[in-house]
This record gives C-alpha cells, structure tokens and sequence, in this order.
C-alpha cells in the first residue's frame, strides 16, 4: 500500500510530469514548423486525491506514462488548441478503405473519452478509406498541407517522411510508451536515429500461407509449393500466389539470394544475376501449372476479392496473403477448417528452398503541419493503444504489436500468430529492404504475370532481358 505522502507526491510529480511534456512537445512542433510561439499547458493536478497507478508512475514503475491519469492535462490542450483555431478540433484521418468502419468506431470512442466538459470546443473528425497505407506516405510528403493530419502506413514509408520533414516526431508524453508497450521490433521499426516517429498498430505487414485443412491434413502437406500445387490440382482447386505483384513475387528472388537493399535513401538490388535468373527460371516452373492447380494473378480484382472470392467458391485450397484476409477465409471456409503456416519451399535451381518475404508493420504518424499537434498525437495513440490493438484484433483479425495484447488467449490460440513467428526469420525488413524506387519499377510484376500467362513457356535470353531492363530502371 502507498503511503498517504507517497500519493500526494504522486499526484504533485504525475501533474508536472504532463505539464512537461505538452509542454515540450507543443514548443518542438512549433520550432520545427518555423513558429516562434510557444504555449504552456494547465499544471492542474490531473487527479484528485491521486491512485495507486498515478503513484506507480510516478515512482519509477517502468518507463511507461500513465497516460490515463493525465486525461485533464490533455483536456486542456485541446481547449487551447481549439482556441487558437476558431474554437473547433478538425481533423482528417486516412486509413484502408477496408478498416474504414472499424477505424470510425475507434474514432468515436475517443471523442466520447475527451469530449469537453465545459463546451469549449467539439471535434469534427472526417475518416476516409481513399488513401490507404501503401499510397499515404507518399501523399503526405507530396503535399503534407492539404494531407491528413493522422495517417496509416506501412514501416518502409517511414524514411523518407522523416527526410521530408512530412511527420512529426513523437511528442514526449507518448514516446517512452512505444518502446515500454511493444514489442521490440515494432518499437524500433517506429524510430530513426533514437526518435520515435510513428505509433506501431498491427505486427503482420507480411505474408505467409492460409491453407484449407480438408486438403491438406498437416503440416507436412504444405511443406513443398510443388507438392500443394499437386495436391491442390487432384482436388480440382488452386494454390494462389501472386507472381504479377513486387510484393509477392519478391520472395523468389530473396530466396535465391538476390539482394534488395534500401540504405541511405539509394535502392540497389541484383536482379540481373545468376541468381535473378535462377528466380524467374523457378518462377516458370511453377508457372506450368498455371490454371491447373496453381493461380498466379489476381485476374484484375486485386488480391483480397480473388482470394476471398477463390475460397468462397471453393477453387482455392490455400493462398499466400496476409492477416487481413483471415476473417474472410475463416467465414468461407468455417474457422475450423483454417490453417495458416510459414510460406513452403520452392524449386530454385536443383534444390528446395524456404520461400523468403517482406515483412513489417502497419504504423500510425502524425502530420508536421496539423494545426492540432496534441490532439492529433492523442488520437494517433488512442488508435494505437492495447484496448484498441484487441478490438482491431477481434474485428479484423489484425495481429497487434502490444506486448500486453499479444498475451490474450485468442491471440495466441490463432494460427495466423505461429505463422508469422515461424517466417521472421525468413523475412526481410520493407524499410531496409525498398524505397519508392523499388514499387515504380513496373517490370518486376510485369515479368511475373508474363511468366504466369505463358504458363512458363520463356526462354532463358528473354528472362535474362526483362532482368536487365529492370536492373537498368533501379540503377537510374
């Protein structure tokens, strides 16, 4: 039990605590969008008579903030910030057009959580599905002004937001929880040069194998691509992986030891190699199978509808994706008969070889230039938080970065989780992997759905062409 002293202690450190901190995050984005105004938040006493949590905080329970105990201090800001902007809190926010209804859901709850209590100002916060995580950075960094001021995307953007002086970094009263609430990786996925930038939302921005059990009866069975492909061809399905996409089709060329660096702001790669050719070469073998057993593109739906789609009507048995396809595949198939694994090997020259990936995290930032700099930081957490991370799990099937949610039973109990566990350590960091450059390339698909629709049938000499004309458009 804490001492009456203690709490008072407590309470007095906690509130000064917050002061400090929106102070300091308020003067920081100030100085770093040209402004010499600074303000100074409320040191009211965030609670009164003071908790045992607050107590702990302040105490030195671990480097994570009592966010909660500090809810007034924040109530406050806002009122200065609406102040400062006409009375009102409006705020843009881009997410996946697939999340889009869940998100606004977040949304809402954080407007009852820091509503004012006195009428001083109302958010107006406008959430739109248009500009999703692949597309976000790049927008904001094209025009960060008129973009949103709390947006998702994918860890490799984080670079060149932070080159572009397009994010803000992480104000002091959250950073300390980034590192103390999540898993080391995703904690150090949202850092540069010692600064976190970003807030981590779900640990599975990679892909792995969601099969159909009733096909394949273990894990043995999806052990080999040659072998499901097989399997998948006498049952009168398909195995989907789509080769007529970078993302996807990159794990033949990291598996046969083709390097894909992004360091520096400078892409390399050695597509045009023996073993950038020994990649398409594996690629066309699997290709041979090409509507027998084996899809290759997405026939124009995009991934999620031709995998939702294949399952629904039965002529898939398994397909490479991500965890965002889960819940689909589960209402397909019936949740029983869903499992999920590390990607298979494939033929890659005379040998098999564990199919290497991408993988990453989904990740939330906070626009340098909102006219809300707290509040928007606020949102950006309360999107990001553990409660948040499980209700994301529970709706979406989105595996969070929280260490603390990552220990629900659900979680733990879903095959998903092992799936991405057993291939990290065949996967490849996006943000020390690719940049912009990689994506523009439009012959890294190119060469997959042309291997695909030719069933295979491409000489050595054209292979080795296409790798040339993409090595020479990376190189340039």
């Amino acid at each position: 039990m804490v001492s009456k002293t203690k709490r008072v202690l407590a309470v007095i450190l906690t509130g000064m605590m917050a002061a400090a901190a929106l102070t300091g995050c308020q003067e920081t984005t100030n100085t770093q969008q040209g402004s010499s105004s600074g303000s100074t938040a409320s040191t009211a006493s965030t609670a009164e008579g003071g908790d045992e949590s607050a107590a702990s905080t302040a105490e030195g329970g671990g480097d994570a903030v009592d966010v909660e105990a500090m809810t007034e201090n924040i109530k406050t800001k806002m009122k200065e910030e609406a102040a400062a902007n006409g009375g009102k809190i409006e705020l843009k926010v881009w997410c996946a057009s697939a999340d889009l209804k869940f998100e606004k859901t977040l949304i809402e709850e954080f407007k009852e959580k820091y509503k004012s209590d006195d009428g001083s100002y109302e958010f107006k916060i406008k959430a739109s599905g248009a500009i999703g995580e692949a597309d976000a950075g790049g927008k904001i960094i094209e025009s960060p002004k008129d973009g949103a001021d709390v947006f998702n995307f994918a860890d490799d953007q984080l670079s060149s937001l932070v080159e572009a002086k397009a994010i803000a970094p992480v104000i002091e009263l959250y950073n300390k929880n980034i590192a103390a609430n999540n898993t080391k990786e995703t904690a150090a996925a949202c850092t540069i040069d010692g600064t976190p930038y970003a807030f981590p939302k779900t640990s599975d921005n990679g892909y792995f194998l969601y099969y159909d059990k009733r096909v394949y009866k273990d894990d043995s069975a999806v052990a080999s691509l040659d072998d499901m492909i097989k399997t998948a061809k006498d049952a009168g399905k398909n195995v989907y992986f789509n080769l007529g996409n970078a993302w996807y089709n990159a794990a033949f060329f990291f598996s046969a030891g083709v390097e894909i660096k992004y360091e520096n702001g400078k892409q390399t790669t050695t597509f045009n190699t023996n073993e950038g050719l020994n990649a398409a070469k594996a690629m066309c073998h699997i290709c041979e199978n090409a509507g027998a057993g084996f899809q290759g593109v997405d026939g124009g739906a995009g991934d999620n509808t031709a995998v939702e789609k294949g399952f629904k009507d039965g002529s898939l048995a398994a397909a490479v994706i991500g965890t965002w396809e889960g819940p689909a595949i589960k209402a397909a198939i019936g949740e029983e008969n869903v499992g999920a694994a590390k990607l298979p090997t494939a033929l890659i020259g005379d040998k098999q070889v564990q199919l290497e990936s991408f993988g990453g995290y989904k990740l939330i930032g906070v626009n340098q230039f909102t006219k809300y700099p707290v509040t928007s930081q606020t949102l950006a957490y309360y999107l990001s938080n553990t409660e948040s991370q499980l209700k994301r799990y529970q709706n979406r099937g989105l595996i969070p970065t929280s260490n603390e949610a990552l220990k629900d039973p659900k979680v733990q109990a879903d095959p998903a989780k092992k799936a991405i566990e057993d291939q990290t350590p065949f996967s490849h960091g996006q943000g020390s992997s690719v940049g912009g450059k990689y994506w523009a390339v439009k012959g890294i698909p190119g060469m997959g759905s042309d291997i695909y629709n030719k069933k295979g049938k491409i000489s050595d000499d054209e292979l080795t062409k296409s790798l040339s004309e993409i090595q020479e458009q990376i190189d340039h």
